[in-house]
């Protein structure tokens, strides 16, 4: 299975969070030796506001911190052209305005890819659609 994470999952997998559980994390790390973990490179870009604005401290300088992600194993997936009409078209399906988790569920969804999130409304949004698959990193 190729797992593609939300933000704040990678946040919590970075910051090493009891909110997500041991068998996720190993699930994670096994996967990310075979590159079947992957972000969107919108996530670099919430993350990157979110320490401009002072809502996260990376530690480091945001690029530096995109590169030490990347050197783990993990992919980062580019905003196309596909995936940046779907993210908005998400919004016909009752998808929250949100153009982060837009780009990011829109990534997932062009590429087949398992959506590990903790957001309660892109949870309940895809178990209403059924247009891509979530899983719990928690559980």
């Amino acid at each position: 299975m190729s797992i593609l994470l939300d933000t704040n999952v990678l946040l919590r997998l970075v910051t090493d969070s009891t909110k997500i559980s041991g068998s996720f994390k190993a699930e994670v790390e096994t996967a990310l030796a075979d590159g079947g973990v992957a972000v969107s490179a919108a996530t670099f870009i919430e993350t990157t506001r979110l320490h401009h604005h002072e809502r996260i401290d990376l530690g480091c300088h945001p690029s530096v911190w995109r590169r030490q992600r990347l050197q783990t194993g993990l992919r980062e997936i580019p905003v196309d052209g596909d995936i940046a009409v779907e993210s908005v078209l998400l919004m016909n399906s009752g998808f929250h305005r949100d153009p982060a988790d837009q780009l990011i569920a829109a990534t997932a969804m062009v590429g087949g890819l398992t959506l590990a999130t903790t957001d309660a409304q892109i949870v309940e949004w895809a178990g209403q659609t059924r247009l891509i698959s979530v899983l719990d990193p928690s559980a």
